[in-house]
């Protein structure tokens, strides 16, 4: 059990209610001007902490919040000839123009999008750039497949960018599968 016990400049041994060699992973720590020895007190006496201990770990956590997480809703695809298909893939004819809409909770701006082409489902071949434009809570995303086969958004892929460029918010969603056919 970890423990925090008040301690008096000098020699640290003396001052403990039980063998030093008892006390593992000891650090001397300084609360509101006051030393204390933290330690992992792994003897058999009955040794009350001069603090809460839990008050004094949950201190240490001064790690920024993380971003938060900002979820995408009602996806939905449409073009003259786009279809949903089985597995729920959208089916685009290759070389046609589509538009992907969902409401997402963001400020208007712009932002890129990272489209993977995929074969086997999973296996990333490449990937294309698609700017979107975020108006009123709605994201817009027009594009074009030049070539034919299996592409997908996931929010992995973009976690990974928006990351990168050090954004204040990531993205959740189910992956949105395209199909590009001839």
């Amino acid at each position: 059990m970890y423990i925090l016990l008040a301690i008096n400049p000098g020699l640290i041994a003396p001052q403990l209610p039980d063998d030093i060699a008892k006390f593992k992973k000891q650090q001397v720590v300084s609360i509101e001007n006051e030393s204390y020895l933290f330690a992992d007190y792994i003897g058999t006496k009955r040794i009350e902490s001069d603090l809460i201990v839990n008050d004094y770990i949950t201190s240490l956590d001064t790690s920024p919040a993380g971003p938060s997480v900002i979820e995408l809703t009602n996806i939905t695809v449409t073009g003259e000839h786009v279809s949903l298909g089985n597995g729920g893939i959208w089916w685009i004819p290759q070389n046609e123009r589509f538009e992907l809409t969902a409401n997402v909770a963001l400020p208007d701006s712009d932002m890129m999008i990272i489209i993977e082409r995929v074969a086997n489902g999973t296996h990333v071949i490449d990937d294309i750039r698609v700017k979107a434009q975020i108006i009123d809570g709605i994201v817009t995303i027009n594009g074009v497949f030049s070539q034919s086969g299996n592409y997908q958004i996931t929010a992995e892929r973009l976690n990974a960018g928006l990351e990168i460029i050090e954004a204040p918010f990531r993205l959740a969603f189910d992956k949105v599968e395209f199909d590009a056919y001839v």
